[in-house]
């Protein structure tokens, strides 16, 4: 039996949808189980944080903030940089993080000592009739920190009002610590978050 030729572009769009939204899970927000972070054993440091929503139905179907390596070297910085993904599911038009309904996710990462800046926001709508995905870039902010060896840092609750771009101030930051060690102290990974301490918790805009 042959298929219809809407039915096979149906079927490549989806498997197109699926490879494109898989390959955002390659980066891991928050680690496994059997990651292990020792104060006295490693050269990195390890940051944690969180990204709120306003409304637990989410507009976007994924979030791309960058972390940028502040640097003058080019190779350092590509090295160094990496993205917070988070994409609940192209399916499922609800928020899916760990606190406040599924509002609020939890991220965590080992980084390269240096300074930092998260400073670039990507929001990412994939068109089933199309064969890439609309993006909304948010710049004009930068929340700074330093990373450094054998340190635990907390960088903040990073607040994104993604259903009002034009207000002006689409990222905020607020300073959620206790919360949010509590919350990621339940995670099954050998990261001592009793030993953390907080950054400056700041946002510049401009």
């Amino acid at each position: 039996m042959r298929l219809k030729s809407s039915t096979r572009l149906t079927i490549v769009l989806l498997l197109f949808a699926i490879f494109n939204f898989s390959s955002y899970c390659s980066a891991q927000r928050l680690p496994d189980e059997e990651f292990s972070f020792i104060k006295g054993s490693t050269e990195n440091g390890f940051i944690f944080g969180s990204v709120t929503f306003p409304n637990e139905v989410m507009k976007y179907d994924a979030y791309f903030l960058e972390v940028a390596y502040v640097s003058l070297e080019k190779k350092l910085r590509r090295r160094n940089s990496n993205k917070i993904i988070i994409n609940p599911t192209m399916f499922n038009k609800k928020h899916i993080g760990e606190l406040d309904g599924g509002r609020t996710y939890l991220f965590a990462v080992e980084k390269p000592v240096g300074n930092y800046s998260i400073c670039w926001l990507r929001l990412s709508t994939l068109k089933l009739m199309q064969y890439s995905s609309n993006d909304t870039n948010i710049t004009g902010f930068s929340i700074p920190f330093t990373v450094n060896k054998g340190e635990i840092m907390y960088i903040g609750n990073i607040n994104i009002n993604e259903y009002d771009l034009g207000c002006g101030q689409v990222i905020t930051i607020k300073d959620e610590f206790e919360r949010d060690k509590n919350a990621i102290n339940n995670f099954p990974m050998n990261v001592n978050f009793n030993e953390a301490i907080k950054s400056e918790i700041k946002i510049i805009t401009y």
